[in-house]
């Protein structure tokens, strides 16, 4: 979300040491079980207030970026150490506020799925899913297709969306809900109308703000178990959900709906403790995540998971 800060601002005052990495908001316990985050500093400027990011489908060390609303309908790749590649412009998209973006391949072809579902005030009657083919050496590239969405329920916020290719399903997970919701559309390119999605539930395994988190920032630390990004493996076995605070790993066993396996405890995965963590994605192997966070010089993150 454009503007909004987190109760925990470590990062605003080690930016400067971010190549020694950053303490997360986990236990000691917790930090036992995980290796230190990698984190380096994203050297292309434009990316001030990235809110998506996915790994790619066609090189596993580029990374694809955008910012929040009101910035370019453009993406941003960088290689996995934060070096600054090229811009795609996306011809045919507008940026009314990306929050998400998510790799992965369908009928053999690597493609992006662009959401621009952001909604902070819930007044969008609807929304936008952009689908492009992930570009090779382009620097600009035509929406392949736009799915237009609307809620069943009512206009929500949302900033978490995947993309389980296997089963052909977007997932779509609200922010500003408590506890949040999971909706679904399928993942149907060829769609020329509006589509309502399915409401699946509500995700209630999500820790809540601690007593800690709002004593120390009254003001905004009700907002800290806000899902900000979402990711599912390629297989289609992991789901990850990113909050200001932490990251939670997910496990699905067999069919399992997602909505059973995110209503699971789950693995908490330690993150540095950025000023604005809103872009997230996990390698085709589900087993290394990427987080970066609105802001300059914009930080970005690498985790292995469990």
């Amino acid at each position: 979300m454009k503007g909004q800060r987190t109760v925990n601002t470590i990062l605003t005052s080690c930016v400067a040491g971010l190549l020694n990495g950053c303490l997360g908001s986990s236990t000691p316990s917790d930090l036992a079980r995980n290796d230190a985050p990698s984190v380096v500093v994203i050297d292309n400027a434009e990316i001030d207030e990235a809110s998506g990011l996915a790994v790619s489908r066609r090189d596993a060390n580029l990374l694809w970026l955008h910012n929040d609303s009101g910035g370019a309908a453009s993406l941003f790749a960088i290689d996995t150490r934060g070096r600054g590649q090229r811009s795609v412009d996306i011809e045919g998209a507008r940026n009314v506020d990306w929050e998400d973006l998510d790799a992965f391949t369908l009928d053999g072809v690597p493609r992006l799925l662009i959401a621009d579902v952001g909604d902070n005030n819930a007044v969008r009657p609807a929304v936008q899913l952009y689908w492009v083919e992930e570009p090779v050496a382009e620097t600009n590239v035509a929406a392949a297709s736009v799915l237009t969405l609307v809620y069943p329920d009512g206009p929500r916020d949302v900033e978490g969306v995947a993309v389980d290719a296997a089963a052909r399903q977007v997932y779509l997970l609200s922010k500003r809900d408590a506890p949040p919701r999971l909706y679904r559309v399928a993942l149907d390119m060829s769609a020329t109308t509006p589509v309502t999605a399915e409401y699946l539930g509500t995700v209630t395994s999500i820790p809540p703000p601690t007593t800690d988190d709002l004593q120390a920032d009254p003001e905004f630390g009700q907002y800290r178990s806000q899902p900000t990004a979402m990711s599912v493996s390629a297989d289609g076995r992991r789901i990850v959900v990113t909050t200001y605070k932490d990251s939670y790993l997910y496990r699905r066993s067999g069919d399992e709906a997602w909505i059973d396996a995110l209503n699971r405890t789950p693995e908490v995965i330690d993150v540095p403790q950025f000023r604005q963590t809103e872009a997230a994605g996990v390698t085709v192997d589900g087993r290394t995540l990427f987080v970066a966070s609105e802001q300059l010089p914009a930080p970005l993150a690498r985790i292995e998971l469990p």
